[in-house]
């Protein structure tokens, strides 16, 4: 159980022969109720066999035990629900709530649970899987996009820089000055108008 292995070691061939003495029929019963996650079972069976905690291996593990059974216990109750009370899982698993938050916060900071602990309200938001998965998802395709629209802008011919510095639209007909050019050619032509002649 310490190990969180699915093996029963009561159902070895070596320990059959002790099936009938009454602490090995107590422990057989508290693996089976820690391997079926039936938790109620498992506390049924250390109430009704106080005297498994006289052996000091059992003694000194068995907080640890019981707290790996009340974990995956708190686990499988939140499971359906995205707004709980601490209260409601406490009351359920015959708990303190103290315990109940103190196992969720860890569940919290495992990564086992996506949510969040109001300890004024006494409540608990847990975060939607999908709705997270879309927002990845969008951050996803927006970058995406950025990196495409980046790669548009600067290789494009037509937006890139001629060698003296000023941007043209690159591809037009040719003979067609752009426009720096063809203000330069108007001033040196005069504009293309002929002045009128004020002596007549």
């Amino acid at each position: 159980m310490l190990m969180g292995s699915d093996i029963n070691p009561f159902d070895s061939q070596e320990t059959k022969p002790y099936k009938n003495d009454p602490r090995i029929a107590a422990m057989t019963e508290l693996v089976d109720a820690y391997q079926n996650d039936q938790m109620h079972q498992y506390e049924a069976v250390l109430t009704k066999n106080k005297d498994l905690l006289a052996d000091p291996f059992i003694a000194e593990n068995i907080d640890e035990v019981t707290r790996n059974m009340r974990t995956k216990a708190v686990v499988k109750l939140v499971a359906p629900y995205t707004r709980f009370k601490l209260d409601f899982i406490a009351k359920r698993l015959n708990i303190s709530t103290p315990e109940v938050q103190d196992i969720v916060g860890f569940l919290i900071m495992d990564g086992q649970l996506r949510g969040k602990i109001n300890q004024d309200a006494g409540t608990v938001e847990i975060e939607s899987r999908t709705d997270t998965d879309r927002m990845h998802a969008v951050g996803d395709w927006t970058s995406a996009i950025r990196s495409l629209a980046s790669f548009v802008l600067n290789e494009s011919e037509g937006f890139k820089a001629d060698e003296t510095g000023s941007s043209s639209l690159g591809g037009g007909p040719p003979g067609l000055s752009s426009a720096p050019e063809f203000a330069h050619q108007q001033r040196a032509t005069g504009g293309g108008r002929r002045k009128p002649n004020r002596g007549k």
